[in-house]
C-alpha cells in the first residue's frame, strides 16, 4: 500500500512540482498551504509522512509536528532555512529528516524512502476487533489500539451488533444515555476521530460506515 504523505508548502508553483514528482513515485499525497489547512487535513485524514516548509503565512511549519492528530507520521523539513544552526533547530522541534532547499529530486525520493524504512512495524493479529476492556484496547487491522471510555464503549457496542445498521437517536441514547436527544453532531465527530485509527484508509472506510439517512453500522 502507497504511503500517504502531507505536503506543507505556501509556494503554490513549488508545490505543485513535487506534489507530481510524489505521485509520479507512487505516493498518495494531499497539500496544505498554511498551518491552519494543514491542521484540517490532520483532522479527517492519517498519513505516514509529513514534509513541511517552515516559512508560512500564519506561523512556522514546526508547529505542527506537535500537533495531537499528527498521529506516529515520520517528518521531514523542507526549507530554505539552510544554515547548520537552523537544521539543528528543526531537528530539536522534533523532526525526522531536514533537506534545506534548494534541493534534488533524486536526493528527496532517497530521503523519502529512508523515512519509511525507519517507520515502526506495526504488528497486526488475525484475531481482529478482539477487545480488553480492562485496558479499554481492541485489535484492529492496524494493531492493537487503546481507547477512551467512551469511544470503547461506542465501537464495541457497534461490533456487538456488526453488519447492523444502528440509528444514531439509539447510540446517543444507549452509549450516551441521553434520555432527550439533541441536536449534536457527536456522533459524527467521534467516527470521524475513531476511523483514522483504525481504518487502514479513514477516507474510504470499509469498517465504520454511516448509512445516510439511517445510521452508523459496523462491517468486520
Amino acid at each position: 500500500m502507497s504511503s500517504r504523505i502531507l505536503l506543507l508548502e505556501d509556494e503554490v508553483v513549488l508545490a505543485d512540482t513535487i506534489l507530481l514528482s510524489l505521485k509520479k513515485l507512487g505516493y498518495v499525497c494531499m497539500h496544505a498551504s498554511s498551518l491552519k489547512d494543514a491542521r484540517e487535513h490532520l483532522k479527517k485524514n492519517r498519513f505516514d509522512i509529513l514534509i513541511l516548509d517552515r516559512n508560512l503565512p500564519d506561523g512556522e511549519g514546526t508547529r505542527l509536528l506537535k500537533d495531537p492528530n499528527r498521529g506516529d507520521a515520520m517528518s521531514l523539513i523542507l526549507s530554505s532555512k539552510s544554515s547548520v544552526a537552523e537544521k539543528v533547530e528543526g531537528l530539536n522541534y522534533g523532526a525526522d529528516d531536514y533537506l534545506p532547499k534548494p534541493f534534488s529530486y533524486l536526493e528527496l525520493s532517497a530521503r523519502l524512502q529512508a523515512l519509511e524504512r525507519r517507520r515502526p512495524v506495526v504488528e497486526i493479529s488475525k484475531e481482529v476487533w478482539v477487545s480488553d476492556e480492562s485496558t479499554l484496547s481492541i485489535q484492529t487491522p492496524r494493531g492493537k489500539i487503546e481507547l477512551t471510555p467512551l469511544e470503547f464503549k461506542f465501537l464495541t457496542y457497534l461490533i456487538a451488533r456488526k453488519n447492523t445498521i444502528v440509528s444514531k437517536s439509539r447510540l446517543l441514547h444507549e452509549v450516551w444515555g441521553f434520555t432527550f436527544l439533541p441536536k449534536t453532531r457527536t456522533v459524527d465527530y467521534v467516527i470521524t476521530n475513531l476511523r483514522k485509527r483504525i481504518e487502514i484508509e479513514p477516507e474510504s472506510p470499509k469498517h465504520l460506515l454511516t448509512v445516510r439517512g439511517a445510521g452508523v453500522k459496523f462491517v468486520p
